[in-house]
C-alpha cells in the first residue's frame, strides 16, 4: 500500500466527534481508530490512522473524557511523559522523619493521570461523549 495518505487532525477530530456523538461510549482506543477509519475511508480509500493518533487526537477534544483502564505492575522505573497523554509528568514527594523530600508516585501536568509506585499503567482506554461542544 504505497499510495497510503495521513488525513488531517481536524479530519480525524471531526469524525471521532460525529462518532462519541452517536454512539456516547467506545471501549478502546482500537475500536475508535477503526471507526474514524471506516469514515474516512468514504472519503480517501488510501487513508490510514493508527490507534495511538486516535487516542491523542481525542485527548485534545473539549468534551470528550477519556478514561484508562489500568493494570498493576510489579514495579514502577521513574518515567518522563504520561502514559495516557504523554504530557510532562511530576513526581509526587513527601518528607520522610528525617525531612527528607521521597518520591511515592507520579502525577501528569496535563490530564490528571496518577501513580503510586506500585504503578498503575493504561492498559485499555475508553471514550465518553461528556457534553455536546
Amino acid at each position: 500500500m504505497a499510495n497510503r495518505k495521513i488525513p488531517s487532525e481536524s479530519r480525524i477530530a471531526e469524525e471521532v466527534k460525529n462518532i462519541l456523538r452517536t454512539r456516547m461510549k467506545v471501549e478502546s482506543q482500537e475500536e475508535l481508530a477503526s471507526l474514524v477509519l471506516r469514515r474516512l475511508r468514504i472519503e480517501n480509500k488510501n487513508y490510514t490512522l493508527t490507534p495511538t493518533r486516535a487516542k491523542r487526537t481525542a485527548l485534545k477534544i473539549r468534551g470528550i473524557g477519556v478514561k484508562a483502564k489500568t493494570k498493576k505492575t510489579l514495579k514502577m522505573k521513574k518515567i518522563d511523559k504520561c502514559p495516557i497523554c504523554e504530557s510532562k509528568i511530576e513526581p509526587l514527594e513527601v518528607k520522610n522523619l528525617l525531612n527528607k523530600n521521597i518520591v511515592v508516585g507520579y502525577r501528569c501536568t496535563s490530564c490528571g493521570y496518577e501513580s503510586d509506585l506500585e504503578a498503575f499503567m493504561p492498559m485499555r482506554y475508553s471514550f465518553i461523549w461528556r457534553h455536546a461542544i
